[in-house]
């Protein structure tokens, strides 16, 4: 397993754990699908958590705690999906 698929199985847990998804299993999760449902999608992509606000902000505060990096509100589109928000965490432990 190399450095990114460590994050990415981090972050997953880091989610399920903070916002208490106890009915997700992280090996079902599409790390690609979109994080958030918002309220004009009609098609639901499989493997995404269909997380509403609140739980951005708890994923916020979690990724802040668990690795020291802050999430711009201007870039909140890093929390689109695992990959992307992985990515901005990766990236800014780089930086």
């Amino acid at each position: 397993m190399n450095n990114t698929e460590v994050l990415e199985n981090e972050v997953v847990e880091l989610i399920i754990k903070r916002c208490k998804l106890t009915d997700v299993n992280a090996d079902e999760i599409n790390y690609d699908a979109p994080i958030f449902l918002s309220e004009d999608d009609e098609n639901i992509v499989e493997g995404g958590l269909e997380l509403d606000s609140v739980d951005a902000l708890e994923i916020v505060a979690a990724v802040k705690g668990a690795y020291g990096v802050s999430i711009d509100p201007k870039a909140m589109g890093v929390l689109h999906s695992i990959n992307t928000l992985t990515d901005y965490i990766r990236h800014s432990m780089a930086a």
